[in-house]
C-alpha cells in the first residue's frame, strides 16, 4: 500500500489512498470507543503548566508508564497499579516534569541549549550504544530504543533535557572549591581511630534528686523567657477525602472484570526472564588489561570445549558468586548493566557467550534457561482487577466528588457540612502550629500548613492535595506570635528546668571524679571502647559533638575534662590512637578531594533546586492526572 501510495502518478495512489482511508476509519471504528471508557488509555490536553508553559498529558503519561515498566520489571507477581497509586507515584512523576520544565526555562533564560552535535556525540559514545568501544550502528540502535519501549525521537527529547540540566548544573556549581583543610579532615574522619576508657555520669540516675519547686519554675522562665518564645500559631479542623470513601458504593460485575483485564493484559505479564551463570575476571585501574584478556579468553576457550562451567567459575571468577558455580539466578531486563543483559538475552539455552566488557571487567557467560513473558490467568488475578477496577472507579467518584465537595464546605464555612453525606469523612483537630512546621496528621505536608495560614480564621481552605486524596482544611483559632504565660507552657518549661538541673548533678559528679583521678585517690573502674572514630559516640553516652572533638585533642593519656553528652557527662582518656597516616594521605588525597568537591556540588545543586521551585509559578489539573491513570 505504501508503494503504491508513493507513487502520485498512477493508478495505485487512488487504490493506497482508499486503503488508507479504510483503515483510519476501522481504528476509530474499534479503539477510539476504547479510550473513551472508564479504563483509560488516551490522553489529551495538559496536565500542568509551569510560569504558563503547558506539561503535556501525552509527556505525564509516557514518563507514569516508564515508572509502571521498571517497577513491573523489578516486582513481578508482586506488581499493581494499585501500589503505585498508594504510594503517590504519580505525584513523584508530575515533580520531575515539573522540575524538568522550570530547568529549559531557565536555561533558555541563560542562553543555553542542547545541540544536534552534542546529542549526537553522547550517543555515539555512551557505553551503552558501543561494542568493543565502537558505535553499535543505526540499526542496533533503533533495536535496542525499541527494545525498552522508547522511540528515539523520546529518547533524544530526554537526552536533550539531561544535557540542558547538566549544563545549567555546571553553571551553577563550578565556583565550588575544596580546601586542603576539608580534604585533610574527611581523611582523618574516616580513618583516624583512638581506643579509649571513660567513665559516664548518665543525667537519668540524678533524676530522684531533682525537685522543681513553684518559685523555681518562675524564676527559671523568667531568666529564660526567649527561649520560650513562639511565632504565629494556627489550629485546624479538617477532613480528608480519598478513595477509600467511596469503595462501600462500588460494584464490578464479570464483564467489567474481563474488559479490564483485556485492555491491561501487560499489567499482569510476568516478565521475560533467563537464568545465567558468569565467570568475571575483574578489572581495577591497575589491571594489565590485554593479559586479562588473555587470561579469559583461554579460560573460555576450555568452556567452550566442554569443561564444567561451575568448576571454571569456581576456580577463576572474581565475582561474589565464584562458590555457586557462577549462578546469576533469574533475572529480568534492566536489572544488569546494558552490555551484559543485550549478550545474556541473546544466548540460547545452554550457550556460552563471547567475552562481554563491561565497567566491572571481562565476563563469559553461559544461558541456563529463558523464560519468556507470559501473562498469568484471568482466574488468577481477577481479585487483583477487581481491586483495580474498585480503586479506579474510587478514585474517579473522588475526583467528581473534590469540586462540590469545595463548594460545599466552603459556602457552611465549616468541615462538618460532609458528614452527613459520607459517614467516613470524621473531622480531625491538630495541636497549634507554625508556618514552617510539617502536620504528621496531613502527611508532613508544608502545603497544608501554608495554606492555612492564607485562609481567615473560620474559613475553609480550598482542596489540597495529598497522596492519593484531597484534604480541606477549616481554620478554627490562632494565637498570635510572643511569649505566652507560664500556665500555657508548665510543662514544657519544667521539663527543660529538670533536664538542666540533672545535667548539673552528673557534671558535678564527673568534675569530683576527675579531681579524684587527678589526685590520685580512689579505685575507679573505667570502661573501654576499643575503636573510636570520628563518626563514633560512646555506647552509653548518646550523641556528642564534644566527645567527638575532643578525643582527636587529647595526648596519649591526658584525662579530659567533663564533657556533656545526650544522656550526661563523661570522663575520657586516650589510650592508643592509630590510622594517622601522612604517606597513605598523600596517595588518597585526590580521591577525597573528588569526593568532597561532587558532595559539595550536590548541596549547592539541590538548594539551586529548591529555590527555583520557590520562584515559578505552577498550576495542576490534578482531575486530568487521574483520568489519565485510572
Amino acid at each position: 500500500m505504501l508503494k503504491y501510495f508513493r507513487n502520485r502518478k498512477s493508478v495505485g495512489w487512488l487504490v493506497g489512498a482508499f486503503l488508507l482511508i479504510l483503515v483510519i476509519f476501522a481504528f476509530i471504528a474499534f479503539y477510539v470507543p476504547d479510550f473513551m471508557t472508564e479504563s483509560g488509555g488516551g490522553a489529551t490536553g495538559n496536565v500542568a503548566w509551569v510560569e504558563g508553559a503547558p506539561i503535556a498529558s501525552t509527556e505525564f503519561l509516557r514518563s507514569y508508564r516508564i515508572q509502571e515498566d521498571q517497577y513491573r520489571a523489578q516486582l513481578g507477581a508482586q506488581f499493581s497499579p494499585d501500589l503505585m497509586r498508594q504510594f503517590g507515584f504519580d505525584n513523584m512523576v508530575l515533580q520531575e516534569l515539573i522540575r524538568n520544565k522550570m530547568l529549559g526555562i531557565e536555561a533558555e533564560r541563560q542562553g543555553l541549549a542542547a545541540t544536534d552535535e552534542e546529542v549526537s556525540e553522547f550517543i555515539m559514545t555512551h557505553p551503552s550504544f558501543q561494542t568493543n568501544g565502537q558505535f553499535i550502528g543505526q540499526q542496533a540502535y533503533l533495536n535496542l530504543l525499541s527494545a525498552n519501549a522508547m522511540t528515539p525521537a523520546v529518547f533524544e527529547t530526554q537526552l536533550r533535557q539531561d544535557i540542558l540540566r547538566k549544563k545549567i548544573e555546571n553553571l551553577v556549581t563550578d565556583g565550588v572549591v575544596v580546601s586542603e583543610a576539608d580534604v585533610r579532615e574527611e581523611y582523618l574522619r574516616r580513618n583516624e581511630e583512638v581506643k579509649l576508657e571513660y567513665i559516664i555520669f548518665a543525667s537519668s540516675d540524678f533524676e530522684d534528686e531533682v525537685e522543681v519547686p513553684e518559685e523555681h519554675l518562675q524564676r527559671y522562665f523568667e531568666t529564660n523567657q526567649i527561649r520560650f518564645a513562639r511565632p504565629v500559631q494556627r489550629k485546624v479542623r479538617f477532613i480528608t477525602l480519598t478513595p477509600q470513601v467511596f469503595v462501600s458504593a462500588i460494584t464490578v460485575n464479570d464483564r467489567e472484570i474481563t474488559r479490564y483485564y483485556n485492555q491491561n493484559v501487560f499489567r499482569y505479564e510476568i516478565p521475560e526472564q533467563v537464568a545465567a551463570s558468569h565467570i568475571l575476571f575483574k578489572t581495577s585501574p591497575d589491571t594489565d588489561e590485554e593479559a586479562l584478556r588473555l587470561r579469559a579468553e583461554g579460560v573460555l576457550a576450555r568452556a567452550t570445549s566442554g569443561e564444567d562451567f561451575g568448576d571454571l567459575a569456581r576456580e577463576f571468577s572474581d565475582d561474589t558468586t565464584a562458590e555457586l558455580g557462577g549462578d546469576l539466578g533469574l533475572f529480568p531486563r534492566g536489572q544488569m548493566v546494558p552490555e551484559f543483559e543485550r549478550a545474556a538475552f541473546a544466548l540460547s539455552e545452554g550457550e556460552i557467550s563471547d567475552l562481554v566488557r563491561t565497567t566491572y571487567g571481562f565476563h563469559i557467560i553461559k544461558l541456563t534457561s529463558h523464560q519468556k513473558s507470559v501473562a498469568r490467568s484471568l482466574e488468577s488475578v481477577e481479585e487483583e482487577v477487581r481491586n483495580s477496577i474498585t480503586q479506579d472507579k474510587a478514585s474517579q467518584l473522588m475526583e467528581d466528588a473534590v469540586v462540590s465537595a469545595a463548594s460545599k464546605l466552603q459556602a457552611r464555612g465549616s468541615v462538618d457540612a460532609l458528614s452527613t453525606e459520607y459517614p467516613l469523612l470524621v473531622p480531625q483537630e491538630t495541636p497549634f502550629f507554625g508556618l514552617q512546621d510539617r502536620l504528621p496528621q496531613l502527611g508532613n505536608s508544608l502545603e497544608a500548613a501554608r495554606a492555612a495560614f492564607e485562609e481567615p480564621v473560620g474559613s475553609v481552605t480550598p482542596a489540597i492535595r495529598l497522596g492519593n486524596g484531597y484534604a480541606f482544611l477549616q481554620v478554627i483559632d490562632e494565637r498570635p506570635a510572643g511569649i505566652p504565660e507560664l500556665d500555657e507552657i508548665k510543662v514544657e518549661v519544667e521539663a527543660e528546668l529538670r533536664d538542666a538541673q540533672v545535667m548539673e548533678l552528673a557534671e558535678r559528679g564527673a568534675t569530683e571524679i576527675r579531681t579524684r583521678l587527678v589526685e590520685g585517690s580512689g579505685d575507679i573502674e573505667f570502661k573501654v571502647m576499643e575503636s573510636f572514630f570520628r563518626d563514633s559516640q560512646l555506647p552509653d553516652a548518646g550523641p556528642s559533638g564534644a566527645v567527638a572533638t575532643r578525643v582527636f585533642q587529647l595526648s596519649l593519656g591526658e584525662l579530659s575534662e567533663p564533657l556533656p553528652a545526650a544522656n550526661g557527662y563523661v570522663v575520657l582518656r586516650v589510650l592508643e590512637r592509630s590510622g594517622l597516616n601522612e604517606a597513605s594521605y598523600a596517595e588518597q588525597k585526590e580521591q577525597f578531594e573528588e569526593q568532597i568537591l561532587s558532595e559539595k556540588r550536590l548541596q549547592i545543586w539541590n538548594s539551586f533546586l529548591t529555590n527555583l521551585k520557590s520562584e515559578y509559578t505552577v498550576q495542576v489539573d490534578w482531575q486530568a492526572i487521574r483520568a489519565i491513570i485510572r
